[in-house]
């Protein structure tokens, strides 16, 4: 495999000079923040407005076409309506730009004209040894490079190691709540639209050895790249890395609907592109929140990895554990069954009667205890069990007042290399910068018990793969979960 370094796609994700073709002083307009983010977030590249009505953009020279630019030029985004992209494309390539983002629709996706137009453009690209993202396309984002090619004014951008591969603007929308709500820490993204070029596998061959990423998240709509080699990429990057693979298009409804978005034709058999991806080791997410809720969950566990199924609960109400308890057989998980060791240390913490270990009621223990002391009393007594592989555990409303030291014992689990998940019902946990610290210690925080679950049931599928052994059906519904 060619190496990350020489990888054609290195350029596109960091650049050293790129060119904003049809940049906006309007900050109304959405084209101005191609311009503002980059200023905005510091990208150290050079950056080239290119608007022949003005002559600054946002404290930068403008100019007024691609070749009265000085120096090279790594990247040009060509940002015009459709009716003038090819024109520009082709005084990219005269320019001697050999790589470029087409941010217009319009082409592949309405009709026969506009196939005729896209294919124009692939020729030229062809020709001149040019490569494209796009059209109707916007993206790369690289948050290590301060990069960001988006419509959405971004005051900053968390890193991490979560990388997206999208076929169309699935994300730019949601871009407020995926960095707050969701507490994305984004490593790149790279939205390949039409795919008149660039597809699928090019970026998968570029991200599975990328050591910036850790967690691979594919929305499909089509496969448009050679399908044999896409799953054989994502089995090699499922050996060192978490995927996750959300694939639309799969009624003949929503293959119509595809078709008419982005002018690809979805083939094939939803069942059998099920089972090859799972057979490569991603993960199938089934609808839009797991995808991103799943991916966010595998980046946020970091390093740790699940080694079986035997989990310790703690809820609040008694009807949430039994709730859990189904959700925990559904997915294949088991209460674990405590030492006799770690029920010794519970019972210090324990109402004034005898209570079980595991669900462990913290309701009814919180009316005798400090809070402090039964969480801590609990993480310590669960994490050293032998019988337990991952723990989840659910926080009251009130702890959003704590201090920051009330919650160092949730750490502890993961001193035994135990994975933990937490959960607090119906609160949106991105934005608490509580739990913004918790997940950065690798404590993934969720608003349902069923969100907690089905990321510890994403990540023992993953570890399985990357043990060797085959990961496991899952045990919920199509409908339901995985």
């Amino acid at each position: 495999m060619e190496k990350k370094e020489n990888h054609f796609l290195e350029k596109f994700f960091r650049p050293e000079s790129v060119a904003i073709v049809g940049a906006s002083r309007n900050p109304t307009r959405p084209s101005h923040n191609l311009v503002a983010n980059l200023v905005r977030l510091g990208f150290q590249g050079k950056v080239y407005p290119v608007n022949p009505e003005t002559e600054e953009i946002c404290g930068l020279k403008a100019y007024p076409d691609l070749k009265s630019i000085e120096g090279p030029i790594d990247l040009a985004v060509i940002s015009v309506p459709y009716n003038l992209t090819l024109r520009l494309l082709k005084e990219a390539i005269e320019r001697g730009i050999k790589r470029v983002t087409i941010v217009a629709g319009g082409f592949s996706e309405t009709g026969e004209e506009g196939k005729k137009v896209q294919k124009e453009m692939a020729r030229l690209l062809g020709q001149n040894g040019a490569r494209a993202i796009g059209p109707n396309a916007l993206s790369p984002i690289n948050a290590h490079a301060n990069f960001a090619v988006s419509f959405f004014p971004l005051p900053r951008l968390r890193t991490g190691g979560l990388s997206f591969i999208f076929q169309s603007g699935l994300y730019e929308p949601r871009l407020d709540g995926l960095f707050s709500d969701f507490n994305l820490h984004l490593a790149k993204l790279i939205d390949l639209g039409n795919k008149m070029d660039l597809n699928e596998v090019d970026a998968l061959s570029y991200l599975s050895q990328d050591p910036e990423t850790r967690v691979i998240g594919i929305h499909l709509e089509s496969i448009e790249g050679e399908g044999r080699e896409f799953l054989r990429l994502i089995r090699e990057a499922s050996r060192s890395k978490h995927v996750v693979v959300l694939k639309s298009g799969r009624t003949e409804e929503g293959a119509q609907m595809a078709a008419s978005h982005t002018g690809v034709i979805v083939r094939g058999n939803d069942l059998v592109f099920d089972a090859a991806i799972k057979q490569a080791g991603a993960i199938r997410a089934q609808n839009i929140e797991d995808f991103f809720d799943l991916s966010r969950a595998l980046e946020r566990f970091g390093p740790y990895r699940l080694k079986g199924t035997r989990l310790a609960v703690a809820t609040l109400p008694g009807g949430e554990a039994v709730v859990v308890a189904d959700l925990c057989h559904q997915a294949g998980f088991s209460l674990s069954r405590l030492h006799e060791k770690t029920r010794e240390k519970l019972k210090t913490v324990f109402p004034p009667w005898d209570i079980t270990g595991n669900p462990f009621d913290l309701g009814v223990t919180l009316q005798f205890h400090d809070p402090r002391k039964v969480y801590s009393t609990l993480l310590e007594a669960v994490a050293q069990d032998p019988n337990v592989d991952a723990l989840a555990i659910q926080l009251p409303p009130r702890i959003l007042n704590a201090p920051r030291e009330f919650f160092q014992p949730f750490i502890q689990p993961l001193k035994a290399q135990k994975p933990i998940v937490l959960w607090l019902a119906g609160f949106p946990t991105g934005r608490d910068e509580t739990f913004q610290w918790l997940e950065d210690q690798h404590v993934p925080v969720f608003p349902s018990p069923e969100n907690a679950l089905k990321a510890l049931f994403a990540l023992q599928r993953s570890s399985l793969w990357k043990s060797h052994a085959s990961p496991p059906e899952p045990g919920f519904s199509q409908n339901e979960m995985i």
